[in-house]
């Protein structure tokens, strides 16, 4: 395997493999998506929708943020009486999910729109440019780098994200002869690319134990430890509210099957896919499944209950999907069939709306049920954390 790609970031990687001896899989992954400019989020490059690599669900229509709105009305009014009540979404790409948000409650609840303050937290300065020319019409959007910026300040509302969490980067393990190792890697003077393995480290260790996970003889597999530290973030910071996750992926009993030996890791460039990891450096986006039991469990320590695991279709039906759809057969128009059309992706199953998951976690709220869990699908082995 040659290590190809942006050729200024190939030399950061070998300068610090040079400086190492080695990197863990996990700081080659970081260098990858997030060096400072030559990453692949970090870079002013095209990355969603028909010019990038992949789509999200706020790319194909605006009903997606719109049944957001709907949700975050409820627990504006029902759920969290403090004012302003802050909606904060991380990781927001180009801000579309946002603008459809905002301009809901804008045209639709003039109150909760008023008494909002829509926090964006964003890594990226390519796509903050973007996010503040499509949301310059909003007077009420302001941005930050991470969410322990809020410093001493405590959220009341809403902390919600849309497939951030596959996005970090992990740990790549083998268990072999029943022992746990973590793939790190070499690089020659012609860039070719060496997989060596050393012994697990003790937090990595902990994890899986903390979870009972059991890993299969022979499997290569991810450990995503960023994601627990950064949900264990955002419930120390919530004070009253909800966190709802949406991103693909699967309880830990589902995620470590033998049937997924080579694990879940993917990358994405230009609409395909490939378990290369290694070319296109900088210029590909590399994900894997999300561990929601680990979001729950780890969450539960910062504060955070458990209050449903659904996926997208359920979520988005609860909410009134069915009646946009209603309304736009009545219209029988080109425009409405092509949204129907868009609209009926998020929600078939074997396609998004059984693929992407939504666990909704809260803090200090009496009566937290919410309309977006209403109905649940059966609670297969797929569903239960």
């Amino acid at each position: 395997m040659k290590l190809t790609g942006r050729k200024e970031l190939i030399k950061v990687i070998k300068d610090r493999i040079n400086k190492n001896g080695s990197i863990s899989f996990r700081d080659f992954m970081d260098m990858a998506l997030y060096y400072p400019e030559l990453g692949y989020y970090t870079s002013p490059k095209v990355k969603i929708g028909g010019y990038g690599d992949f789509y999200t669900a706020s790319e194909l229509d605006r009903a997606f943020g719109e049944l957001l709105a709907k949700q975050f009305i409820e627990i504006y009014n029902e759920k969290v009486k403090e004012r302003p009540f802050q909606i904060v979404e991380i990781g927001a790409g180009k801000g579309y999910l946002a603008y459809d948000i905002l301009n809901y409650l804008r045209n639709n609840n003039s109150e909760v729109f008023e008494n909002t303050r829509y926090i964006i937290i964003e890594k990226s300065p390519y796509h903050i440019d973007i996010q503040k020319e499509v949301l310059k019409d909003f007077k009420n959007v302001e941005w930050i780098q991470d969410i322990i910026d809020f410093e001493d300040e405590s959220i009341n509302g809403v902390i919600f994200s849309n497939e951030l969490f596959d996005s970090f980067p992990v740990h790549l393990i083998r268990k072999i002869n029943g022992k746990i190792y973590e793939v790190f890697i070499i690089v020659d003077d012609k860039d070719n690319v060496k997989e060596i393995l050393k012994d697990a480290n003790e937090e990595i260790l902990r994890y899986i134990k903390e979870l009972n996970i059991n890993i299969p003889d022979g499997m290569q597999t991810e450990i995503n430890l960023d994601a627990k530290d950064y949900i264990q973030k955002i419930g120390k910071k919530l004070n009253k509210g909800y966190v709802i996750t949406i991103d693909y992926g699967y309880p830990s009993a589902e995620l470590y099957k033998p049937y997924r030996m080579r694990g879940t890791l993917l990358c994405y460039h230009k609409h395909k896919y490939s378990e290369n990891f290694y070319e296109n450096v900088g210029l590909q986006d590399i994900t894997s499944h999300v561990n929601f039991s680990a979001l729950k469990y780890y969450g539960k320590l910062a504060g955070l209950e458990f209050l449903g695991f659904t996926d997208q279709a359920h979520f988005l039906t609860n909410l009134g999907l069915l009646d946009i759809l209603n309304e736009l057969q009545q219209r029988d128009d080109y425009e409405s069939y092509e949204r129907i059309n868009r609209l009926k992706s998020l929600v078939l199953p074997k396609g998004m709306g059984e693929k992407f998951k939504v666990l909704v976690q809260y803090k200090n709220v009496k009566k937290p049920d919410i309309k977006g869990l209403e109905i649940l699908p059966y609670q297969s082995e797929r569903f239960r954390l």
